[in-house]
């Protein structure tokens, strides 16, 4: 027969062990989720010392206070600056890169700073735009937005600069310096037009100041770019484009806008663009309703014309345009432009200068809907009126080919955007 206090110890021994039970798993997750505050403070730390660090500490300053808590940071840094007597055509090329997506190029977040000597040819696409900072006559650069593989933003800037004192064993002697930044954008949803200005302002930043250290250590004889949007800027020389006035070249009378001017003058790189923008009236049938012209310089030249012709979009020596027979224009949708192309040597090197009138096409004036018929006189005068646009651009005096010194030039010929090729 079972005592009567049985039952009683019983219960006191089972609460005792759920008692014991419930410490212990409570005491189980605060360890682990001390453990897991502990791991996540020392990967903090470990990035922020691989910022710190890693890439001469040249994303410190933009990096440091966002760098990821969850995944540990990976760095890949070559080139020659990085690692003395490395084979190497990068002077600096350096990545870090937290969150494994599939690879380092499709890394959670990324940043990357590359720095280069330029031999004969680069793209101007990257380099001539806004900046946001003031640059000297011998450096351009413009700042932008690519898409990241998981749908998120990165703010780029590129920066193309002169050095004086020459970039050495790469080969041969090269006076060009490339410079390119990628930052992964903080800003929660971004894309490529939603990068805020701040963001937009510290790649720029970052670009100058590793041009600056590339510079510095190239002794590339070239002064340092400002880092601060408050530093002197170029004077303005609105003059640069003063000769683009629509006066005399069979323009559409009336309020033109002058989107396209450059500000400052630069050796490597000059435009200046217009187009009517008046709400009263209507431009006239084959009417110049905008005008333009480039010139690109040094290595930005043979980058920029091999752009146009991989659009087939430069003269073929081939096929001279004539002149002699009528041509059927079809409605396409897009402004079409009738260019000429011409060459100088300038003091930043070999030169193209591109041109353009844009006439208005009534597709209404034609006899078969949605086509017009260009008449050889009509052919001529276009060809006249392109060619008047280029006489006043070289003759301007405070222009940008008289500034650039260019001389020689010739003529290499016509592209009419209208005009199929077989």
């Amino acid at each position: 027969m079972p005592e009567k206090g049985t039952p009683r110890t019983r219960r006191r021994t089972w609460l005792v062990a759920a008692l014991a039970v419930t410490l212990l798993a409570a005491s189980s997750v605060t360890w682990f989720a001390v453990s897991r505050a502990e791991e996540r403070e020392d990967r903090l730390d470990a990035n922020r010392e691989l910022v710190t660090h890693g890439c001469a500490g040249l994303l410190r300053e933009e990096m440091y206070a966002s760098v990821p808590d969850d995944a540990r940071g990976v760095l890949d840094a070559y080139g020659t600056l990085l690692r003395p007597g490395q084979e190497s055509r990068a002077l600096l090329d350096c990545t870090l890169a937290w969150g494994d997506g599939g690879g380092r190029a499709e890394a959670d977040v990324r940043a990357r700073v590359r720095a280069e000597a330029v031999p004969d040819r680069t793209s101007p696409g990257s380099v001539t735009g806004d900046f946001g900072l003031p640059l000297p006559a011998g450096a351009t650069g413009s700042v932008g937005t690519a898409d990241r593989w998981d749908g998120g933003a990165v703010a780029t800037a590129a920066l193309l600069v002169d050095c004086p004192a020459g970039l050495h064993g790469r080969g041969r002697t090269t006076r060009d310096l490339l410079v390119s930044v990628d930052l992964p954008s903080d800003t929660e949803g971004a894309d490529v037009h939603g990068i805020p200005k701040a963001e937009r302002l510290a790649v720029a930043r970052t670009a100058a100041k590793v041009t600056n250290w590339v510079s510095r250590k190239e002794g590339c004889g070239s002064e340092p770019l400002p880092t601060e949007p408050g530093a002197a800027a170029p004077a303005k020389t609105p003059e640069l484009c003063a000769w683009l006035n629509p006066k005399g070249l069979g323009s559409t009378p009336g309020d033109w806008s002058y989107d396209g001017n450059d500000n400052t003058y630069n050796r490597r790189a000059g435009a200046c663009g217009g187009r009517w923008d008046d709400t009263a009236g209507s431009p006239g049938h084959l009417t110049v309703r905008a005008a333009g012209a480039e010139s690109w310089s040094g290595v930005l030249a043979a980058g920029a014309y091999e752009e146009y012709a991989d659009k087939a979009l430069v003269p073929d020596p081939a096929v001279p345009a004539p002149h002699d027979r009528p041509l059927t224009v079809e409605r396409s949708g897009n402004d079409l432009q009738l260019a000429l192309w011409a060459r100088s040597e300038c003091v930043a090197g070999p030169t193209y200068h591109r041109v353009s009138v844009t006439p208005e096409f009534d597709f209404d004036y034609g006899h078969e809907d949605g086509k017009v018929v260009l008449e050889p006189k009509d052919q001529r005068r276009l060809s006249r009126q392109v060619r008047t646009v280029l006489d006043r651009y070289l003759s301007a005096p405070d222009g940008w080919p008289k500034r650039s010194h260019c001389r020689g030039t010739k003529i290499v010929g016509e592209v009419a955007e209208w005009r199929g090729r077989d």
